[in-house]
């Protein structure tokens, strides 16, 4: 590895590090845009021209040309990721999820981002003991009839994740929010496979037209994990090897 090769992994490291000045994430930036070149006095006169890196990423394709060494390319390049970062803070913060897990709050949430949505999804949001939420899944068919997560999936999820609870969101698209028999035993049978990985399954929620629908506020969130926890399971199946018990006698 030569020696620019070697100060561009050493940056990339530092990066995953998060030890990276403005100008040397500028830097890292244009690595892409300019693979062949050293792009470090590039990222200090963006700098010195525009002040800032959200700066740099908000000017026009013509200001960035007036720096020295920017061309069309490299400005079209920076330009573009500025693009994105706005429709990103514009729309997608718009319906981001809730930092903090509140089962009051997240259902307002769940109504206001999924209530209107043409396609199925099912999102399994992943929530910590101090009840951050630390991200999301999404399963979802445009071919299939109803959107479900196979218990292989939930599985490998859980078993990579480590979360300490789950909240699970899908839609009806063309139907009303009260579960189906298919949701219902769905519900059951991702509440057998958190206990079996010692998660807290928190909610089930079903958002349509008419509104939303909660398995915790409905109160059948209760009695789901105590009937379909692992312990119970266990305790309805008699040991192998016993026979059942008649008139108090063995």
């Amino acid at each position: 590895m030569g020696e620019h090769e070697g100060h561009r992994a050493r940056m990339i490291e530092r990066l995953e590090k998060s030890t990276l000045y403005d100008h040397e994430l500028l830097e890292v930036l244009l690595f892409n845009a300019l693979p062949r070149r050293n792009t470090n006095d590039l990222a200090h006169r963006l700098l010195a021209e525009f002040g800032s890196v959200s700066a740099v990423l908000s000017a026009s394709i013509t200001q960035l040309q007036r720096v020295d060494g920017i061309g069309p390319s490299v400005a079209s390049y920076l330009s573009v990721i500025g693009k994105i970062l706005e429709r990103f803070y514009l729309f997608d913060n718009e319906n981001a999820h809730p930092n903090v897990y509140d089962a009051e709050l997240f259902l307002a949430f769940a109504q206001k981002k999924y209530a209107n949505m043409e396609q199925e999804v099912l999102d399994v949001y992943f929530v910590e003991n101090d009840g951050t939420i630390t991200g999301c899944k999404r399963f979802s068919q445009e071919s299939s009839f109803q959107v479900c997560i196979q218990p292989e999936d939930l599985i490998q999820l859980l078993a990579e994740l480590k979360t300490a609870g789950i909240v699970v969101v899908h839609n009806h698209p063309s139907g009303v929010a009260s579960p189906s028999d298919k949701d219902e035993e769905m519900t059951a049978q991702m509440q057998v496979l958190c206990s079996l990985h010692n998660v807290i399954f928190c909610d089930h929620v079903i958002a349509a037209n008419d509104g939303v629908y909660s398995y915790y506020f409905s109160g059948k969130m209760q009695g789901i994990s105590k009937n379909f926890s692992l312990q119970t399971l266990l305790s309805s199946q008699p040991m192998k090897g016993t026979k059942p018990m008649a008139d108090g006698k063995e």
